[in-house]
């Protein structure tokens, strides 16, 4: 197993060796900026990502192994990677190699954070069909997934095969990837950390954080959503449901640039109508009567500083203004190099949102989002 393992960190490294996203971060000076440097960090996680998929593919040979990944897996087909493989025996080198994976990883995604984002998933009601010969293990890829026709997968035997990207096999496959949600939150603390600094305000909130009816003294102005449908997230079959997340943008009531951010977890499927009576617009915060909306996606590679960097250079329009104007477009011509032309990640822009406004048919993007708003106090 050591051999297995320094042979495949070898690999890795020489790997990484092209890349400027290495272990190691190179100076400022030597940094790649742009598409290619966010091709770098995709390729160092996918390697993270591939490498554990295999070491868990040739695991499933060893009984103990199998009986531990069903009983982890039983309840919603979800489990900590790092934290299973620490708890099997002859695993502790793959265990090891989890736990710095983990940790690069993170710094990749400008993440500071405790515990482990890899996951190990599959479909719940093929946790019993785990077996050492019939199940393969694939890691989740980082690249575009419009242009991904083929995925790669192991075998119990380390040898890979490819598999269509557009439909799910027959047979039970296990997953190697982040733990999505764990991601969203991470990524939102992150996020709000450095717009703080940046002097931009703003608030998070959760479909769990609605606020609660009130006395009238403490009454706000509130814009929730009634209905709610997501016509295209754009997720192949090995990916779990979308991370569906909003920027509501305006000017806060200091006149300055205020960004909250809203996340939407509840949102799994595309073309299903959803109900949450959840907050999007709290008015109270703003000053504006107008706001616009820029719905997103949580995505593996996600370019956090790049995605801070596109909401203060697009919220500058806010600057000096005292009534509304159109902030969106400015925050999504400002997104890293990819996240509109390559991937799926901005998903639709809604314009000049005000109290009365309740249809609301996000119109960047056709396939994109659509939903009903109910003004109340609450």
């Amino acid at each position: 197993m050591k051999k297995i393992a320094a042979c495949a960190a070898l690999l890795l490294a020489a790997t990484l060796s092209h890349s400027p996203a290495a272990l190691a971060s190179p100076p400022p000076s030597q940094q790649v900026t742009g598409a290619s440097a966010a091709d770098a960090r995709a390729a160092a996680i996918d390697g993270y990502k591939r490498h554990l998929a295999e070491g868990v593919a040739r695991q499933l040979s060893e009984r103990q192994f199998r009986d531990a990944l069903r009983r982890e897996l039983a309840d919603d087909g979800e489990a900590d990677l790092a934290a299973l493989l620490g708890s099997v025996p002859n695993t502790q080198d793959l265990a090891a190699y989890a736990r710095n994976a983990n940790s690069e990883i993170l710094k990749l995604k400008g993440m500071q954070a405790e515990g482990s984002l890899l996951q190990i998933r599959i479909d719940p009601q093929l946790v019993k069909r785990i077996s050492a010969g019939g199940t393969l293990v694939m890691a989740t890829p980082s690249g575009d997934e419009k242009t991904i026709r083929t995925v790669v997968a192991f075998d119990g035997n380390g040898l890979s095969q490819e598999l269509d990207a557009f439909k799910m096999p027959k047979r039970p496959v296990l997953i190697v990837g982040l733990d999505e949600h764990k991601s969203a939150e991470l990524a939102q603390q992150t996020i709000r950390k450095y717009l703080t600094e940046a002097g931009i305000g703003g608030t998070d909130r959760s479909a769990a954080s609605e606020p609660q009816q009130t006395n009238v003294l403490a009454s706000r102005p509130v814009s929730q959503i009634f209905r709610i449908v997501n016509r295209n997230d754009h997720e192949p079959w090995y990916k779990g449901g979308p991370e569906i997340y909003a920027w509501v943008a305006g000017a806060g009531l200091d006149g300055k640039a205020r960004v909250d951010q809203v996340e939407m977890p509840y949102i799994q499927e595309e073309g299903t109508v959803y109900s949450p009576g959840q907050t999007l617009i709290d008015w109270s915060n703003f000053s504006w009567t107008s706001v616009d909306v820029i719905f997103m996606e949580h995505d593996d590679n996600a370019n956090l500083s790049g995605l801070v960097r596109a909401i203060v250079d697009g919220v500058l329009v806010v600057s000096g203004n005292g009534q509304y104007v159109q902030v969106a477009d400015q925050i999504v011509a400002n997104l890293p190099t990819g996240w509109v032309t390559d991937d799926d990640d901005w998903v639709d822009s809604c314009y000049n949102i005000n109290r009365q406004t309740t249809d609301v048919y996000c119109a960047a993007i056709p396939t994109g989002m659509s939903l009903v708003l109910t003004y109340r106090v609450v």
